[in-house]
């Protein structure tokens, strides 16, 4: 009843709130975080093309990571993308040693897999569909700022801490990663602009 109680205490809270506790040595209410974020970040480490075990094992690392650099965190600033850009950090790392261990390798020994596609043309969800084309469309960084802009509504600014990059900056790859997808996304014209989408129109107004 008690633990019960608590839980829904910390539900009440917002992640800062709960991030601050946590800095002061509350174990729950980081667990709490890492149930209101492991599928988030889950998801934005499975686009980063990584098989599903490595992803589980990105998603614990970040925990892990984030739990350790809590010392780092301001709580007068906002948790989800601070969450986002240890995240991402841990996305490059990984990338780079998988990318050392392939170089390390005989070339005999390498083989050409084609990665398995579950979003074909028959998918019912356009979204997931458009997002599989901007998979393939769109270099590393505008793939990036354009999931976080749309899927985890981060603002122009918190974008840009995420991949170190200014305000600026990101509305340019912003507006050049939706520039890039114009030919593709004619065809789904007539669904309408949704939340979520790569379809709907980019806005540099977003800045809070």
């Amino acid at each position: 009843m008690q633990e019960s109680r608590l839980r829904g205490d910390l539900q009440s809270l917002s992640d800062e709130q709960l991030a601050h506790q946590a800095q002061e040595g509350c174990a729950a209410s980081f667990e709490e975080l890492v149930r209101r974020y492991q599928v988030p970040v889950l998801h934005f480490l499975r686009r980063k093309a990584f098989a599903v075990n490595d992803v589980e094992d990105l998603t614990q690392e970040t925990f892990l990571r984030a739990y350790r650099k809590l010392g780092h965190y301001r709580s007068d600033r906002a948790f989800r993308p601070w969450l986002f850009t240890v995240a991402f950090r841990v996305a490059l790392n990984a990338a780079r040693d998988r990318k050392r261990a392939e170089q390390a390798r005989p070339m005999e020994d390498l083989t050409i897999e084609a990665r398995p596609s579950s979003r074909g043309k028959d998918d019912p969800e356009t979204h997931l569909r458009l997002w599989s084309i901007a998979e393939d469309a769109l270099s590393e960084p505008q793939f990036t700022a354009l999931w976080l802009f749309y899927v985890e509504q981060l603002s122009v600014r918190e974008i840009g801490c995420v991949l170190g990059r200014s305000a600026a900056s990101v509305k340019t790859t912003l507006f050049r990663a939706r520039k890039r997808l114009e030919p593709f996304l004619r065809r789904f014209t007539s669904e309408g602009e949704r939340p979520g989408s790569p379809a709907g129109t980019i806005t540099t107004g977003k800045e809070a």
